[in-house]
């Protein structure tokens, strides 16, 4: 089932166009990971492409529909580095301060993780329960002590050192390589009652951005030093450093959801873009039903996986389905928080190819930010580890020379291919901008990653099928 609108019309249509309906229409009947519905968006110059396929609701048998509210999740990583570089230009912060200068709880010496595998002074174990497959596991760490200061750079570049819990439950589960010190790190944190997040709750916390980033802090655990890739809560403390300097511009403190408002979604007319909504908000109806998978066999992943609400695909308590429109709506992260429809991330590229400007002409950044946001590396960082290779942002010919910059990876122009900046989000929301072409994709559905059958086929069915389809020539 599709419902569609092509702003170019159905007759004439460029080739592209014809492949991108296959490879939606594909997605949304897929056998082996069937995603139940999508939005997508594209501009190729002039001409625009913006379809709904598939369901917003498989239960209720309700059709995607082009205006469906969005999380976005990580794809909000690169509007936090969009509101930094506007300080920037303002001449609020510098991309290289320390984020001390702004959350003093941040200048601390931390304890820094290593693996067993490669002890580096204290030893110690923890217990950990895997939010992924509900078992619980003794996490063996080695930590040393370091006073390395972590910047606004480190934390948009997601080499903060403060990396997300679930990628020790995938080393877990698939023996990736990634390590158990991420895990490790979220039970030290729980057991000293401080920063008791979980990626199966991400954005559904009940503190705010000052007092996340001093729960962080007071407990003061890291998975690597500042300055390696860590991908993780970068840029939720980058929101917060965001706050303190948006305060000693304009003399007035606001929420980083009212700040990305102001300067961000107010000027280019992203009428539908929050981080929550209150209670009754009409918008809540459009927020279509939140899936993951289950593989039907977990020694044999290929074999594929079965669709299933959320709530049952999870051992656990899960809230990244409903905290948009109920429960803990506090933490107004710049790292997963951006909810909106298609249509209105679509405006963020186009203002980005605009050289920095709305559709009406306020200037929005100036065009050195637009070029280091684009086109700018992230110098004196390393990338070289099991998580950056998994994400294909280790900067190796393996992955094309990708790297992860400012709150998204940077593909270089080369032989094979054009220049593009790209994310995903955890729902496998992904899209792709090509700054030097003048053009975009982005499709939007809602399949979390953060379930074993989303892990192994969500990126595959989505992204990649997305970018063969657009990238064919």
């Amino acid at each position: 089932m599709m419902a569609e609108a092509s702003m170019g019309g159905a007759s004439g249509a460029p080739a592209w166009e014809d492949r991108l309906d296959r490879a939606f229409e594909e997605m949304v009947s897929n056998s082996r990971c069937r995603i139940p519905g999508l939005v997508a968006i594209a501009r190729r110059g002039d001409h625009r492409y913006h379809k709904a396929f598939g369901y917003s609701d498989l239960s209720s048998g309700k059709l995607m529909e082009l205006d469906a509210q969005f999380r976005v999740f990580s794809m909000t990583k690169v509007l936090t580095a969009t509101i930094a570089l506007w300080l920037r230009d303002e001449g609020a912060l510098n991309l290289d301060d320390p984020v001390s200068a702004f959350i003093p709880t941040f200048d601390r010496t931390w304890r820094v993780l290593c693996e067993p595998s490669e002890p580096c002074g204290e030893t110690g174990s923890v217990d950990y329960g895997s939010f992924l497959t509900g078992t619980n596991h003794t996490l063996d760490y080695s930590a040393f002590r370091s006073d390395k200061p972590m910047t606004l750079t480190h934390c948009l570049a997601e080499c903060s050192g403060i990396g997300y819990d679930m990628w020790t439950d995938f080393d877990l589960l698939f023996g990736l390589g990634f390590g158990h010190r991420f895990g490790a790190a979220q039970g030290l944190r729980r057991a000293e009652g401080a920063a008791g997040y979980s990626s199966s709750s991400i954005i559904g916390q009940n503190l705010s951005l000052a007092e996340y980033c001093d729960a962080i802090a007071e407990a003061g655990v890291l998975v690597d030093e500042p300055g390696s890739f860590s991908y993780g809560l970068g840029a939720l403390v980058a929101g917060r450093v965001c706050e303190v300097a948006y305060a000693g511009l304009r003399g007035q403190e606001l929420g980083f959801a009212d700040i990305c408002d102001e300067l961000l979604f107010r000027p280019l007319e992203m009428t539908s873009a929050a981080f929550f909504l209150d209670d009754g908000d009409e918008r809540a109806e459009r927020v279509p039903a939140l899936y993951g998978g289950v593989l039907r066999d977990s020694s044999d992943p290929s074999d594929g996986c079965d669709v299933r609400p959320i709530e049952q695909c999870l051992p656990g308590p899960v809230t990244v389905g409903t905290n948009h429109c109920s429960g803990a709506r506090l933490c107004e992260s710049g790292d997963t928080g951006a909810l909106m429809t298609a249509a209105d991330y679509g405006k963020f590229y186009d203002m980005i190819l605009r050289d920095g400007r709305s559709e009406s002409g306020e200037r929005i950044l100036s065009p050195e930010s637009v070029r280091q946001l684009t086109h700018g590396t992230v110098e004196g960082v390393a990338r070289q580890n099991a998580l950056a290779a998994a994400l294909q942002v280790d900067g190796t010919s393996q992955s094309a020379g990708q790297t992860f910059t400012l709150g998204w990876a940077l593909r270089p122009e080369s032989s094979q291919h054009t220049h593009c900046n790209f994310w995903s989000g955890y729902a496998n929301t992904h899209g792709r901008l090509y700054p030097d072409q003048d053009e975009y994709v982005a499709v939007f559905p809602q399949f979390m990653a953060s379930t074993t059958g989303g892990f192994v086929h969500g990126s595959e069915t989505v992204a990649g099928a997305l970018v063969d389809a657009w990238e064919a020539r």
